[in-house]
């Protein structure tokens, strides 16, 4: 049975309170972090909690040094303790697994916890409980669009939106300037992702959970 909307949402509440509520503003760059993965208290809560459902064992010093990503597990582990279980949402240490995943269920028109649509389609515009993904790496932004269409493993990251106001979303993502951070992105005048920062190209939209 899968979890709910507000499981997920206050599991996603309480890491963010435990990394010390960071919040990054993208269109004024303005930042206020809290705790971040160079304390060793927080590098050893990414092992214990979130490598524990999303897999992987890396060292403190690979998490402080950067040179482990632990975005993926993170926000496996908050599906995980919101209730959904690996069948539902595929915990992983790559993002592109649910991406592929939830994409090909929407082409499909299959269940599935979420459907995933293009940035400009009618249905991308972000809602609570939806996650929004971008693509990692040197390239323009319309290149990133056709990573919608990929199926194999890419380098990417996705956020959870956890707030929507009239021109803006927060969405909540792990690894994020080396916290647990509540970013706030810009909607356009028809409530799509306007934030240019980043190099967004899938809006998954929750269907299967209330």
């Amino acid at each position: 049975m899968a979890g709910t909307l507000q499981e997920l949402l206050a599991a996603a509440e309480q890491e963010w309170v435990h990394w010390g509520r960071s919040t990054w503003n993208v269109a004024t760059g303005a930042t206020a972090i809290g705790h971040t993965d160079d304390e060793t208290p927080f590098a050893q809560h990414v092992i214990d909690v979130y490598n524990k459902v999303g897999g992987g064992n890396p060292t403190l010093d690979q998490i402080a040094n950067d040179l482990y990503f632990w975005s993926a597990v993170g926000m496996s582990a908050i599906f995980a303790a919101a209730g959904f279980s690996k069948a539902e949402f595929p915990f992983a240490q790559a993002h592109a697994k649910w991406l592929v995943r939830f994409i090909k269920a929407r082409k499909d028109n299959s269940p599935a916890l979420y459907h995933g649509f293009r940035l400009h389609e009618p249905q991308a515009s972000p809602q609570v409980g939806d996650l929004v993904a971008y693509t990692r790496g040197k390239m323009t932004f319309n290149a990133a669009q056709k990573f919608y269409d990929k199926t194999g493993n890419y380098s990417s990251h996705s956020d959870l939106v956890v707030a929507r106001r009239a021109s803006e979303i927060d969405v909540l993502g792990f690894n994020v300037l080396d916290s647990v951070t509540k970013k706030t992105i810009a909607l356009d005048a028809n409530g799509l992702i306007g934030d240019r920062t980043h190099n967004w190209f899938t809006v998954l939209r929750r269907l299967g959970f209330d």
